[in-house]
């Protein structure tokens, strides 16, 4: 692969498409949370697969799940909430065995 087939331009993309000082953190040198999340988007729909993005997103969905801290754990929408959780997470397992929540 050529340089130009491998190489994201990150730095041309914050200085021609995120140029305005908004994107800017406290220090005016480095790029804030919006402007990364911008160029994250940008790569990742150039440099990761379309099933590798739905992976990340089943991923991202479980790890919310088990973050997430309930008002009452003992009412039954929870157990069924953590009942749903455990499926997906299974499902996944099955798919990667390597992955570990």
């Amino acid at each position: 692969l050529s340089l130009q087939e491998t190489y994201f331009p990150s730095f041309e993309i914050m200085m021609d498409e995120l140029r305005d000082y908004r994107f800017y953190s406290d220090d005016m040198l480095h790029p804030n949370s919006t402007a990364v999340k911008y160029i994250w988007e940008r790569f990742r729909h150039v440099w990761i697969s379309d099933a590798a993005q739905t992976t990340m997103k089943d991923v991202d969905v479980i790890q919310k799940g088990l973050a997430h801290r309930p008002f009452n754990p003992s009412s039954e929408v929870h157990k069924a909430f953590l009942r749903q959780l455990k499926l997906q997470e299974t499902s996944l397992k099955s798919r990667f065995s390597h992955i570990q929540f």
